[in-house]
């Protein structure tokens, strides 16, 4: 595999720690009407499917905990939750996560890989397969966590920022008018 596979989930992980910048745990936490998860549980479960795709199917030591998984599998949700998660602990693990996974692939750790095949339908034969199809995911749940962050600062769909205020900022709005 190329480096660009590597490049661009670093690049997501990049976008996705910009998405949750600043934002409080009560924004993090809320559930807007119309939707079943929040921004924790998104994050949350972007961070235990990449370490399940890449280094369960792998062999290798993860580095969210039992619980987490349980907690971010898919069909759960933050209902199911006896306490909020510690969201200082899930940003922190954006960037640890991403720098992992590239050194530990360039260091040629990940040797063997359990065949699986997603609930999409996508057989994953090894390691390689896993990280692009994990990017695509971390894409799908980066769109959830964007709507959500619409709703939970501006209200709704559709809301233009007036003055952008940082790279995500920038980069949203030019998203949003389609540049």
């Amino acid at each position: 595999m190329t480096t660009t596979a590597i490049d661009t989930f670093r690049q997501t992980r990049k976008l996705l720690a910009l998405a949750v910048q600043g934002l409080t745990a009560e924004q993090m936490l809320a559930i807007p009407t119309g939707f079943d998860n929040n921004i924790a549980w998104n994050l949350g479960h972007i961070l235990s499917v990449q370490q399940s795709l890449t280094y369960r199917l792998s062999g290798l030591p993860m580095t969210t905990t039992a619980e987490q998984n349980r907690m971010y599998r898919p069909g759960t949700s933050p209902a199911d939750w006896a306490a909020p998660p510690d969201l200082d602990e899930l940003i922190a693990l954006i960037p640890v996560q991403g720098e992992q996974l590239a050194a530990d692939y360039a260091a040629g750790k990940f040797t063997t890989y359990q065949d699986y095949t997603t609930s999409t339908g996508v057989r994953l034969q090894n390691v390689d397969e896993a990280i692009i199809f994990n990017t695509f995911h971390e894409g799908m749940h980066l769109g959830a966590i964007l709507s959500l962050r619409n709703f939970v600062l501006f209200g709704g769909w559709g809301v233009l920022l007036e003055k952008p205020t940082n790279e995500f900022e920038i980069g949203y709005w030019l998203f949003v008018i389609g540049a």
